[in-house]
């Protein structure tokens, strides 16, 4: 993979429909895993486009994400935290 400042790593594999549960709704994903990446998880467009993500921001920098199974149509609400 290649990171935003031009680097390459080599993953470690791919995990096929890897279970991530949020609330009350289960999504499975194809996860890419990396040994030294900066970040505990990476959701992207994939994510956003397969859950219809919406997120909203305040003023006092929180941030929620609202995620919608693709199966259920059941919704979740949660917040996001800051990085580091």
């Amino acid at each position: 993979m290649q990171d935003v400042h031009g680097g390459l790593e080599r993953t470690s594999g791919l995990v096929k429909n890897a279970p991530f549960r949020f609330g009350d709704i289960t999504v499975y994903l194809q996860v890419h895993v990396q040994n030294r990446a900066p970040f505990m998880c990476l959701l992207g467009r994939p994510f956003d486009v397969l859950t219809e993500s919406n997120i909203k921001n305040y003023g006092n920098g929180d941030q929620e994400i609202t995620i919608t199974c693709p199966n259920t149509g059941k919704r979740c609400t949660m917040g996001t935290f800051e990085r580091g």
